[in-house]
């Protein structure tokens, strides 16, 4: 395990790093060996990413958890479906009480099976938060419905 605690010189150019985007070794206000330890330390510890211009820095996620910001991960748009398209059709589709098989969709959209169950997967269940359920009536094809979520999309 790596030690997470920083000096106060180290702190300071870490919270540098995290306001500005990028360092810039020159603008650091330690100058000499003590900014040329300090640097090798933090990226030594991972808690700074060496960029490809010389004496450039990036913060990483460790350096900016090692100073107390979190990396928040962008938020995932879970914005409207856009009208007359395939996924917009599949939606009406699971929508209807009565459901939807497999071969019913792959008609409406030309998709095949595997992208049916793909879509119905990731896009919907994980990218959306649609909550999906099928149950086989006897002798006839599995049917799909769209059970909650549906208000967040629509």
């Amino acid at each position: 395990m790596k030690n997470d605690k920083v000096t106060p010189a180290q702190e300071s150019v870490l919270q540098q790093a995290a306001k500005t985007g990028t360092l810039q070794a020159s603008d650091l206000t330690i100058k000499g060996g003590a900014r040329k330890k300090v640097l090798e330390s933090l990226t030594s510890r991972g808690f700074l990413i060496v960029l490809k211009e010389p004496d450039t820095y990036d913060i990483s996620p460790q350096g900016k958890a090692a100073i107390g910001l979190e990396d928040k991960p962008a938020p995932k748009d879970k914005g409207k479906i856009r009208t007359g398209t395939k996924l917009y059709t599949v939606i009406e589709l699971l929508a209807r009480p009565e459901g939807v098989a497999i071969e019913e969709i792959m008609q409406q959209t030309g998709w095949q099976k595997h992208t049916v169950r793909g879509t119905l997967a990731g896009a919907l269940k994980k990218r959306l938060g649609l909550t999906i359920e099928s149950e086989r009536p006897e002798g006839q094809d599995r049917i799909y419905r769209i059970t909650a979520g549906l208000e967040a999309v629509l």
